[in-house]
């Protein structure tokens, strides 16, 4: 199985000692991890669920950014001092993570070169998919980008099953549509035709994508 990024290329000694300082935490669905806003005092890495990320507005409307599984770093920007949380991380379904305290991450990181350029990649990686989901708010339709959406989730988070890719952890429509960049009408709209054509599978929280290339190719064909 391929490590984690955050752990890739360390040395046995390394690992063993980083982990050893780790302090594993079980989370409840809806159970926070991380709160906007809060001093980011603790770097995360999650084993097993997914978290959701999440900002919070002046106006206080929630939107979701992104989903976080295992392999994930959250509070990156605890190696930076007197830093805060730019997002929420709130459990969706039962997850472990282990943590690290700031001072914790920053000696190992300080210590380990390896390390430290690990957690730099993971930083770079979210910042080029930030960019990259800019990009697609500019210049695509909505059904193309909920499509881009449903395929990242189901590269991230998804299990191949008889029945197609299933997305392991629960999502809802809006939670799509923030994704997405789009309403919740237009996800409705779109992903109810998409299931009639035999390309999506939906029930309550639940996705299963039946024909990935089939979905791209709706999405190319779609107009508002």
């Amino acid at each position: 199985m391929t490590p984690p990024l955050l752990l890739a290329g360390l040395t046995e000694d390394e690992l063993r000692d980083l982990l050893a300082a780790a302090r594993p935490r079980q989370l409840k669905p809806r159970e926070v991890l991380g709160q906007q806003g809060d001093p980011a005092d603790v770097f995360s890495l999650v084993q097993v669920g997914h978290l959701k990320l999440a900002q919070v507005n002046a106006a206080g409307a929630e939107t979701l950014v992104r989903f976080v599984g295992p392999g994930d770093c959250y509070g990156a920007i605890a190696l930076v001092a007197g830093s805060r949380y730019p997002l929420s991380a709130v459990a969706v379904e039962p997850s472990r993570v282990l943590t690290w305290p700031r001072a914790t991450i920053t000696t190992f990181a300080e210590r380990l070169p390896r390390l430290k350029s690990n957690i730099l990649e993971e930083i770079t990686r979210r910042m080029t998919s930030v960019l990259s989901m800019a990009q697609e708010l500019a210049t695509d339709r909505a059904p193309q980008r909920l499509a881009k959406a449903l395929l990242r989730l189901a590269a991230h988070g998804g299990t191949q099953t008889p029945e197609g890719v299933h997305i392991t952890h629960p999502i809802t429509r809006q939670e799509l549509a923030d994704l997405a960049g789009t309403t919740l009408f237009t996800v409705s709209r779109v992903m109810s035709q998409w299931e009639s054509d035999g390309l999506l599978r939906t029930g309550r929280g639940d996705v299963t994508i039946v024909d990935p290339e089939g979905l791209e190719l709706a999405a190319s064909a779609e107009s508002e």
